[in-house]
């Protein structure tokens, strides 16, 4: 998958946070880039389905929702909870979350 656009949004948790952050994976240093690259390819992300959130919504959980635009112009997004994220996720949505701490 050719990536062309991330945008990650982080909201929810006991404070009600956000957190986001919108990027284009070639800005990127080759040492976060590539881990990037290669978590959305393993995950088969754009084969990932579009709601993953838990039912019913659990409360003080943090919701991430991350938007993956392709060199095509192609979208795919999924939306995630804390509780409801594979296992394979959460190393993604770590990443995520340094990449968009490091963006404010």
């Amino acid at each position: 998958m050719e990536v062309q656009r991330i945008k990650y949004e982080r909201t929810g948790g006991f404070m009600g946070m956000r957190l986001s952050a919108d990027f284009q994976p070639a800005d990127l240093p080759d040492e976060q880039a590539r881990p990037l690259m290669d978590l959305l390819d393993e995950m088969d992300f754009d084969e990932l389905a579009h709601d993953l959130t838990p039912s019913p919504p659990q409360p003080d959980q943090f919701t991430y929702k991350i938007t993956v635009e392709t060199v095509r112009g192609q979208e795919h997004t999924v939306v995630v909870g804390d509780a409801s994220a594979p296992e394979e996720m959460q190393e993604l949505l770590r990443l995520l979350d340094r990449i968009a701490r490091k963006r404010h």
